[in-house]
């Protein structure tokens, strides 16, 4: 499934990302997912919930934002929005295109759990 494998590759960006922020768990992933990357969002919700599984990602909710597709004709400089299916222009109906938006696969944001800091040398812990 071409689901698991993208899945599996934001895991390990999202791990990376998390380190970095000193995060212990991850619990909410955004991306932008272009329209034209032939990626079904449920399926990729589901795989990155299996690859998420024994990591700091367990059960992190997985946002998808979707990002339509647009091309630009080469031929005759009309805009439009093609379809995974279709590069045709609807001005000239050629097939020479240059791809605008819709490829991407962006991640935009990670939130979790961060560990509690440690008290600054000499700092009184409050009593109970």
């Amino acid at each position: 499934m071409h689901e698991m494998s993208v899945a599996v590759a934001l895991l390990d960006r999202v791990l990376a990302e998390a380190a970095l922020g000193g995060l212990r768990t991850v619990t909410q992933v955004s991306v932008e997912l272009g329209a034209l990357q032939s990626i079904e969002p449920d399926l990729l919700q589901e795989a990155f919930g299996a690859a998420a599984e024994g990591s700091l990602a367990r059960g992190a909710r997985l946002d998808i934002q979707a990002c339509e597709a647009a091309a630009r004709c080469l031929a005759c400089g009309q805009d439009f929005k093609p379809t995974y299916q279709s590069f045709v222009c609807p001005g000239c109906g050629k097939a020479e295109v240059k791809i605008l938006r819709g490829k991407e696969l962006f991640l935009l944001s990670l939130s979790g759990d961060s560990p509690e800091p440690a008290p600054a040398a000499g700092a009184q812990r409050p009593q109970s």
